[in-house]
């Protein structure tokens, strides 16, 4: 894939710029890129907050051959992406459903990835990135946040960083937009955050339970099994990772 990178001093939010170029017909492989995002948006009406030139802050427009049953192929082939860069550099990096990137328990990136549909398959897509590169102090979050600066003690560019992201992508949506689905989902499950092993689980009513990751499925939803044999599936809102023991 080209890429052709708009980079810009300051964005309130670099998805709602790559939405409006795509709507207004920007081409696939647009990004819009910027060195501060004053109102970045996350999962769950969350906020990112990132210090200015410090991190990668952008929004790559994709226009996808995929059927909307498909659509968080989209999601899974970028994280892998991002995923497998941050293994090059040196750090143990995994997925963690749906759109987290964490540095072992420290998350070091997140994705968003919104889609404009024309009856079943997409009109445009757009996938945020927001990547800690070089920030080394952060405010009080509730996760605990980390950079490739503070797991590895290199200072890189950000934008040598995301040019590496895209590169890693490239081959990835190529598998994509032939449906070739299978070497990807292999890949991004090997890289799942806590994958192997049973883990407590919480539903928004409070209950607590413990399960294993079988499978995520090409439409997005978590499948948890647990000790019992009983297999749920969950969509975005619907289970959260507990961390009290």
């Amino acid at each position: 894939m080209t890429y052709r990178i708009l980079h810009r001093e300051a964005l309130p939010s670099t998805n709602t710029e790559a939405s409006i170029a795509a709507a207004e017909g920007a081409p696939e492989g647009t990004v819009v890129s910027c060195r501060e995002q004053t109102a970045g948006r996350g999962q769950r009406n969350s906020k990112w907050m990132s210090n200015a030139g410090d991190n990668v802050t952008a929004s790559l427009i994709l226009r996808p051959p995929i059927k909307a049953k498909s659509i968080f192929m989209l999601s899974k082939a970028f994280s892998l992406a991002v995923a497998e860069t941050l293994n090059g550099y040196g750090i143990d990096a995994s997925i963690k459903w749906p759109n987290d990137i964490y540095a072992g328990s420290r998350k070091i990136a997140g994705i968003l990835t919104e889609h404009c549909f024309r009856g079943d398959e997409p009109n445009y897509s757009v996938i945020g990135l927001g990547l800690n590169v070089r920030q080394i102090d952060f405010p009080p979050m509730d996760t605990v946040p980390t950079s490739i600066a503070a797991e590895t003690g290199v200072f890189r560019e950000p934008d040598e960083v995301l040019l590496s992201v895209l590169e890693c992508f490239s081959p990835l949506y190529g598998q994509l937009c032939s449906a070739s689905f299978r070497s990807v989902n292999e890949r991004y499950m090997k890289k799942l955050f806590r994958r192997d092993g049973f883990f407590l689980y919480k539903r928004p009513n409070g209950e607590i339970f413990e399960a294993e990751i079988t499978n995520v499925a090409d439409s997005g939803e978590l499948f948890l099994r647990q000790a019992n044999g009983k297999t749920e599936s969950f969509l975005f809102k619907e289970i959260e990772f507990n961390y009290e023991l």
